[in-house]
């Protein structure tokens, strides 16, 4: 299935084509209808006119059916990126708070770690002091 994006460019790219046929067919209907004016009469000149708004009706029609589409499909894009831009804004708060969640762990392992320290030197120096009153007394 197509893309959105692929969508209206295929819908722009079928406006801008029928613009242009548009144009071509209007050029043609006129000179056709300078040369049906030198050849046949009047009556017939109106049916072809007739039948040539018919034909404009028809594609006036079907050109403001592919800009309610291209319409539909620009809201459709436009809700799509606000959704994007909604995500992306939650991921970074999470991100955030998952940065502040580590820095919190951080800080307490650094006080962990400064109370092992204290405690290992303590028992360091409780170890020296039992060592030191154990040994005999020098000469």
């Amino acid at each position: 299935m197509a893309t959105l994006e692929e969508r209206m460019a295929h819908v722009e790219h079928e406006i801008a084509r029928v613009e242009h046929e548009n144009a071509e067919l209007k050029k043609a209907v006129e000179l056709l209808n300078t040369a049906l004016g030198a050849l046949v009469s009047r009556a017939t000149l109106e049916k072809v006119n007739e039948r040539s708004g018919k034909i404009f009706d028809t594609l006036m029609r079907h050109d403001q059916f592919t800009n309610q589409q291209l319409t539909e499909l620009r809201g459709q894009l436009t809700e799509q990126d606000g959704k994007i831009v909604g995500m992306q804004t939650e991921m970074r708060q999470r991100f955030e708070q998952q940065g502040g969640q580590i820095v919190g762990l951080q800080t307490e392992m650094r006080q962990g770690f400064t109370e092992v320290r204290q405690d290992v030197s303590t028992q360091l120096n409780r170890l020296e002091k039992l060592l030191l009153d154990r040994l005999p007394p020098s000469l």
